[in-house]
Protein backbone atom coordinates (compact mmCIF):
# COMPACT_ATOMS: atom_id res chain seq x y z
CA UNK A 1 0.00 0.00 0.00
CA UNK A 2 1.38 2.97 -0.81
CA UNK A 3 1.85 6.02 1.58
CA UNK A 4 1.14 9.65 1.61
CA UNK A 5 2.91 11.63 -1.51
CA UNK A 6 5.22 13.83 -0.63
CA UNK A 7 4.54 17.96 -1.37
CA UNK A 8 7.12 17.57 -4.19
CA UNK A 9 5.59 14.73 -5.71
CA UNK A 10 2.07 16.83 -5.38
CA UNK A 11 3.65 19.81 -6.68
CA UNK A 12 5.31 17.82 -10.04
CA UNK A 13 1.59 16.54 -11.03
CA UNK A 14 0.08 20.06 -10.40
CA UNK A 15 3.23 21.53 -13.02
CA UNK A 16 2.05 18.62 -15.32
CA UNK A 17 -1.29 19.22 -15.57
CA UNK A 18 -0.88 22.85 -15.85
CA UNK A 19 1.07 22.39 -19.32
CA UNK A 20 -2.02 20.72 -20.02
CA UNK A 21 -4.62 22.82 -18.94
CA UNK A 22 -4.20 26.08 -19.49
CA UNK A 23 -6.84 27.53 -17.84
CA UNK A 24 -5.79 26.10 -14.60
CA UNK A 25 -5.23 28.11 -11.12
CA UNK A 26 -4.76 25.88 -8.42
CA UNK A 27 -4.07 22.50 -9.34
CA UNK A 28 -7.36 20.46 -10.39
CA UNK A 29 -9.32 23.93 -9.79
CA UNK A 30 -10.41 26.27 -13.12
CA UNK A 31 -8.41 29.29 -12.43
CA UNK A 32 -9.42 32.97 -12.77
CA UNK A 33 -6.58 34.44 -15.15
CA UNK A 34 -8.15 37.54 -16.54
CA UNK A 35 -10.44 38.82 -14.30
CA UNK A 36 -7.94 40.63 -12.45
CA UNK A 37 -6.92 42.61 -15.47
CA UNK A 38 -10.16 43.39 -16.44
CA UNK A 39 -11.15 44.44 -12.56
CA UNK A 40 -8.33 47.06 -13.14
CA UNK A 41 -9.85 48.21 -16.48
CA UNK A 42 -13.02 48.87 -15.52
CA UNK A 43 -11.45 50.76 -12.49
CA UNK A 44 -8.92 53.03 -14.35
CA UNK A 45 -11.98 53.66 -16.71
CA UNK A 46 -14.25 54.72 -13.95
CA UNK A 47 -11.39 56.65 -12.19
CA UNK A 48 -10.52 58.56 -15.45
CA UNK A 49 -14.58 59.31 -15.80
CA UNK A 50 -14.55 60.35 -12.27
CA UNK A 51 -11.04 62.36 -12.77
CA UNK A 52 -12.59 63.92 -15.69
CA UNK A 53 -16.15 65.16 -13.97
CA UNK A 54 -13.98 66.63 -10.88
CA UNK A 55 -11.28 68.61 -13.25
CA UNK A 56 -14.25 69.99 -16.27
CA UNK A 57 -16.81 70.58 -13.35
CA UNK A 58 -14.26 72.74 -11.53
CA UNK A 59 -13.73 74.82 -14.38
CA UNK A 60 -17.32 75.31 -15.54
CA UNK A 61 -18.21 76.15 -11.55
CA UNK A 62 -15.44 78.65 -11.55
CA UNK A 63 -16.23 80.45 -14.85
CA UNK A 64 -20.52 80.62 -13.93
CA UNK A 65 -19.07 82.22 -10.34
CA UNK A 66 -17.40 84.63 -12.55
CA UNK A 67 -20.36 85.17 -14.72
CA UNK A 68 -22.49 85.62 -11.55
CA UNK A 69 -20.13 88.19 -10.37
CA UNK A 70 -20.06 90.24 -13.72
CA UNK A 71 -24.25 89.93 -13.72
CA UNK A 72 -24.65 90.76 -10.23
CA UNK A 73 -21.94 94.44 -10.52
CA UNK A 74 -23.99 94.81 -14.11
CA UNK A 75 -26.81 94.88 -12.85
CA UNK A 76 -26.46 97.20 -9.82
CA UNK A 77 -25.05 99.78 -12.27
CA UNK A 78 -27.93 99.53 -14.43
CA UNK A 79 -30.16 100.43 -11.33
CA UNK A 80 -28.29 103.07 -10.53
CA UNK A 81 -29.69 105.06 -13.72
CA UNK A 82 -32.73 106.55 -12.22
CA UNK A 83 -35.23 109.08 -13.99
CA UNK A 84 -34.72 111.51 -11.17
CA UNK A 85 -37.37 114.46 -13.26
CA UNK A 86 -40.20 111.38 -13.12
CA UNK A 87 -38.86 110.88 -9.40
CA UNK A 88 -39.41 113.92 -8.46
CA UNK A 89 -42.82 114.82 -10.42
CA UNK A 90 -44.48 111.11 -8.94
CA UNK A 91 -42.46 110.02 -6.21
CA UNK A 92 -42.09 106.49 -8.05
CA UNK A 93 -39.06 105.31 -8.64
CA UNK A 94 -38.26 104.63 -12.23
CA UNK A 95 -35.01 103.70 -14.98
CA UNK A 96 -34.08 105.02 -17.83
CA UNK A 97 -34.08 102.33 -20.19
CA UNK A 98 -31.09 103.55 -22.28
CA UNK A 99 -28.80 104.49 -19.35
CA UNK A 100 -29.43 101.89 -17.81
CA UNK A 101 -28.90 99.35 -20.63
CA UNK A 102 -25.67 101.05 -21.49
CA UNK A 103 -24.22 101.08 -17.95
CA UNK A 104 -24.74 97.36 -17.84
CA UNK A 105 -23.26 96.75 -21.00
CA UNK A 106 -20.34 98.55 -20.69
CA UNK A 107 -19.57 96.64 -17.33
CA UNK A 108 -20.37 93.53 -19.11
CA UNK A 109 -17.71 94.56 -21.92
CA UNK A 110 -14.86 96.10 -19.94
CA UNK A 111 -15.00 91.95 -18.26
CA UNK A 112 -14.86 90.73 -21.64
CA UNK A 113 -18.12 89.38 -22.10
CA UNK A 114 -21.58 89.85 -24.13
CA UNK A 115 -25.14 90.56 -22.17
CA UNK A 116 -28.89 90.01 -22.28
CA UNK A 117 -30.26 93.47 -20.61
CA UNK A 118 -33.83 93.81 -19.57
CA UNK A 119 -34.87 97.15 -17.83
CA UNK A 120 -38.49 96.99 -16.80
CA UNK A 121 -39.68 100.06 -14.52
CA UNK A 122 -37.59 100.26 -11.44
CA UNK A 123 -35.90 96.87 -12.47
CA UNK A 124 -33.20 95.77 -14.27
CA UNK A 125 -32.37 92.01 -15.08
CA UNK A 126 -28.47 91.26 -16.34
CA UNK A 127 -27.97 88.01 -18.68
CA UNK A 128 -24.55 87.14 -19.01
CA UNK A 129 -23.15 84.03 -20.82
CA UNK A 130 -19.64 82.62 -21.84
CA UNK A 131 -18.42 79.30 -23.85
CA UNK A 132 -15.96 77.43 -21.62
CA UNK A 133 -13.88 74.50 -22.95
CA UNK A 134 -13.47 71.07 -21.68
CA UNK A 135 -10.52 69.61 -21.13
CA UNK A 136 -11.35 66.11 -20.30
CA UNK A 137 -15.18 64.76 -20.97
CA UNK A 138 -15.19 66.98 -24.72
CA UNK A 139 -17.50 64.13 -25.74
CA UNK A 140 -18.61 65.35 -28.98
CA UNK A 141 -18.04 69.19 -27.91
CA UNK A 142 -14.93 70.63 -27.15
CA UNK A 143 -16.81 73.72 -25.28
CA UNK A 144 -19.75 74.41 -22.99
CA UNK A 145 -22.22 77.29 -22.75
CA UNK A 146 -22.30 78.69 -19.51
CA UNK A 147 -24.82 82.03 -18.37
CA UNK A 148 -25.54 83.34 -14.85
CA UNK A 149 -28.34 86.14 -14.46
CA UNK A 150 -28.85 88.26 -12.14
CA UNK A 151 -31.59 91.17 -11.12
CA UNK A 152 -31.60 94.39 -8.86
CA UNK A 153 -34.61 96.94 -8.13
CA UNK A 154 -33.98 100.43 -7.67
CA UNK A 155 -34.65 102.04 -4.43
CA UNK A 156 -34.45 105.54 -3.73
CA UNK A 157 -34.16 106.90 0.08
CA UNK A 158 -34.24 104.99 2.86
CA UNK A 159 -36.49 101.73 2.67
CA UNK A 160 -37.32 98.76 5.55
CA UNK A 161 -36.35 95.48 4.55
CA UNK A 162 -39.04 92.34 3.39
Amino acid sequence: MPGPRRRDEISADCHRRRRDEASTGVCGRPGDGGVISLFVAVIFVAFLLVTGIVIDGAALRGQRRALADVARQAARAAVQEVDVTFYRSTGLVRLQVAEAGAAARAVVEAAGYEADVTVRGDRAAVRVGSEVPVRVLGLGSTNVRVSAEHEARAVWGVSRGR
